[in-house]
């Protein structure tokens, strides 16, 4: 089981406040949101074809799509897998351009591999890809669902899934990891080590490692067991690098973690969580979800039905919840 929560955080999952609204297209699957510099205009990546480009003057829209980052695909080859069926973008700005970084992957294997595109817009048909960024393959760790952060001045990225879970690395470049030894940061030791999607932010004193836990996708009817699907963990630490544990103290690697949001209302499976500071509304964390009422008719599961949603992050005793918008 995953560490004991606080009854602070016990009240807060019972009682979760609604979504904030979303206008437009608002279809996404592993989002990744990030306001370009020039105009403080948002864009959103998703899982998908391509990825795919939706923009927004705000976080709640109007949200329109615009097409995809990589319509010809990615320069890596997996075996068994399209060149435009790309996964789990991350988005920065770095050197006066933005990088995203993107997977390639055989479902339920450790056959992928992490590449890395840069665009100066983020606009469609701007987009260079890079292939690889050189990460080794190893038993340990499944090489999806990256995520950069900085600390120190230094590039690092995040990333994995199931196996070994959550893992680290330092990059030589943004473009490459170089020769830098991967090392685990979160690890669950129960079922099939249901975490990924990682990410880190800072705030105050802290760095925050968001991430999903639980059974991702396949949703139908009568699965997964209500509790067994997606939610939303957070482990805290003071360097960024690796000492991470819950608001109970207990190591995030040792399958601590504490509840920040799980299913509530029509939010079923909640997951792929990632940050952006609003100049309104503040710290927002965004993410995407599965509707119940589609889930509960009996549809068959569909990539198609994921949805995006956000809401704001207050902050009691150093940890985040999610409060009312």
């Amino acid at each position: 089981m995953f560490g004991l929560v606080p009854l602070l955080f016990t009240a807060l999952a019972s009682a979760y406040p609604n979504r904030g609204p979303c206008t437009g297209d608002c279809w996404t699957h592993d989002p990744a949101m990030i306001q370009r510099v020039s105009d403080g205009t948002y864009f959103r990546f998703a899982t998908g074809t391509g990825v795919p480009i939706h923009s927004s003057p705000a976080v709640k829209g109007p949200w329109t799509d615009l097409g995809t980052a990589l319509p010809n695909g990615s320069s890596i080859t997996v075996d068994g897998v399209e060149s435009t069926n790309i996964w789990a973008p991350d988005v920065h700005y770095q050197n006066d351009q933005y990088y995203m970084y993107y997977v390639l992957s055989k479902i339920g294997t450790q056959n992928s591999q992490i590449g890395v595109a840069t665009s100066k817009t983020m606009e469609p048909g701007t987009w260079t890809d890079h292939g690889s960024i050189g990460l080794p393959a190893n038993d340990n760790y499944n090489r999806i669902d990256p995520a950069w952060i900085s600390i120190g001045g230094s590039n690092y990225l995040n990333f994995g899934s199931f196996w070994g879970d959550i893992y680290q690395v330092q990059m030589e470049t943004p473009l490459q990891v170089g020769s830098a030894t991967p090392y685990q940061i979160s690890w669950n030791a129960t079922l099939n080590h249901r975490e990924e999607g990682s990410y880190e932010f800072k705030y105050g004193d802290y760095y925050y490692l968001l991430y999903s836990a639980g059974i991702a996708g396949s949703y139908t009817k009568t699965t997964p067991a209500t509790g067994a699907e997606y939610h939303i963990r957070v482990c805290r630490s003071s360097t960024g690098l690796g000492d991470f544990v819950d608001a109970n103290g207990t190591s995030c690697k040792e399958t601590g973690g504490t509840m920040l949001l799980s299913s509530h209302g029509q939010v079923f499976g909640p997951g792929g969580p990632g940050i952006v500071n609003d100049a309104d509304l503040g710290v927002v964390m965004y993410y995407h979800y599965y509707p119940l009422a589609t889930k509960e008719s009996g549809a068959a599961y569909d990539n198609a039905n994921y949805r995006y949603a956000w809401n704001e992050l207050g902050w009691e005793n150093g940890w985040p919840y999610v409060k009312a918008t």
